[in-house]
């Protein structure tokens, strides 16, 4: 009798030792559900506080004619994304339509981001100031060979003080390993695909993502540059 009691009692201990690691794995899973796998920003900044930010980007590239509207297109993008995705509801990103009115004016000739950000038609907060110092979506020795690659600065600037808030220099490959081949219109269709993927990079300095989606670029990569 004394032995089956025993016996009995390891059962029952062995069951709820099951049960606990069963309702850990089930509350470990129900927090991922909630709260995704997503990590906090490199800069968080943004986070939290009435902020009103400007994204202004600008090329600073020797050849200007593989740049051409790539900047504005990724200071709309970029806009787009932090607005989107930054957890703070008092956030306010400025219209790009005002920072391409404000460039315009100055026929894109300024001397720091400071003085984008202060002006009272932008009146930011923050201004994000992205130098493109290299851009390219095609191989050079080859015009059927497209890769996107960009040297990329990025300074968030405080424009109370002009305080340098974050700052990083970001090199962008896409795809990252080999070039994709394709017909003479590939390099049109995959562009805008690359400049996606340049104002994702910038913007997740900023809010809060998911750190596995880098590391899932080459098989994201099948697909979305399938263009040919």
């Amino acid at each position: 009798m004394e032995r089956i009691r025993k016996f009995d009692l390891l059962v029952l201990l062995l069951f709820l030792t099951l049960v606990v690691s069963g309702c850990q794995q089930a509350l470990l899973t129900a927090l991922v559900l909630v709260n995704g796998t997503d990590v906090k920003p490199k800069y968080d900044i943004l986070l939290k506080g009435e902020k009103r930010v400007a994204v202004v980007c600008r090329s600073m590239a020797s050849n200007p004619y593989d740049v051409q509207n790539a900047p504005r297109e990724i200071s709309r993008q970029t806009s787009k994304l932090i607005d989107l995705n930054v957890r703070n509801k008092k956030l306010k990103v400025v219209e790009p339509a005002k920072v391409e009115a404000w460039l315009d004016n100055c026929n894109n000739d300024f001397d720091n981001f400071l003085e984008i950000g202060r002006d009272k038609t932008i009146d930011a907060d923050i201004v994000i100031g992205i130098e493109i110092r290299g851009f390219q979506t095609r191989d050079p020795h080859s015009p059927y060979l497209v890769q996107g690659k960009s040297q990329v600065n990025v300074k968030a600037i405080d424009c109370s003080n002009g305080e340098v808030l974050a700052s990083e220099d970001l090199l962008i490959i896409d795809p990252p390993n080999l070039p994709i081949s394709g017909g003479p219109g590939m390099e049109a269709a995959f562009r805008p695909r690359f400049i996606q993927v340049i104002a994702e990079q910038i913007a997740i300095l900023f809010h809060h993502h998911d750190p596995h989606k880098s590391k899932r670029i080459d098989a994201d990569n099948l697909d979305m540059h399938r263009l040919h």
